[in-house]
Parts: structure tokens; sequence; C-alpha cells
């Protein structure tokens, strides 16, 4: 394994998913509220760009027309798509891939999140 991908592997490992900032950002309903959510979401198509495991999806889904949540970490996206399944949310698609994957005018959105993804 070359010297950048186990530099790689490391962070990934020591900061996960959930990462350090994790424990200092507000509660996913608080963090929603503070978007003003009802206005930006009801009835919009909403990309949820480093979606991770789906955290703020699931409360813009009942709002939106439809939510795709990207996001490059393949086991959060599979954790998103089995939660969809368990929550009955049918207006909500998740798909492996970074904002540069994404390919401007495939797909069009009313608003875009990017929350908590740096």
């Amino acid at each position: 394994m070359s010297e950048g991908k186990q530099r790689h592997e490391a962070t990934r490992v020591s900061v996960g998913r959930i990462g350090c900032a994790s424990a200092v950002r507000p509660a996913d309903d608080a963090e929603l509220r503070g978007l003003r959510g009802e206005r930006y979401f009801r009835g919009k198509d909403v990309l949820d760009i480093g979606t991770g495991n789906g955290r703020l999806s699931w409360l813009i889904a009942p709002l939106a027309r439809s939510v795709t949540g990207l996001d490059p970490d393949a086991d959060a996206i599979s954790e998103a798509r089995r939660d969809a399944r368990r929550r009955g949310v049918r207006n909500a698609t998740f798909t492996v891939a970074t904002a540069q994957d994404l390919g401007v005018g495939r797909e069009r959105f009313d608003t875009a999140l990017f929350s908590w993804s740096l």
C-alpha cells in the first residue's frame, strides 16, 4: 500500500464517518430548524452532499418532493439505504459518490445541502 493510501486509511479509521465534528455539531433537528427547512425544503428536490448515514435526509424527506444523498463512504450509504427501507421512506435515494462526480446537467435540484462535510 502506498504511503498516501496508508495515511488516508489511518485518517479514515481515526476520524470515521461521524468524525470529531460530531461532538460539537448541534442536534439534527436543531440544525434543520437553523437551516429554516420548511422554507427551503418543502416540495423541493433536495441534494444532500456528504449525507453520511442520511441523518438529515430523514428530517428533510417528509418536507421535500425528493432527497438525493451523496457520500463517498460506501458503508455510510449502505446504512442510509437500510434505514430508508426500515423507515418506509420512498422519496430518498442514496448514492456512493463525491460532489465532483455529480455531473452538471444530468439532474436538477432546487436546494443543495452541504452540512458538516469538511
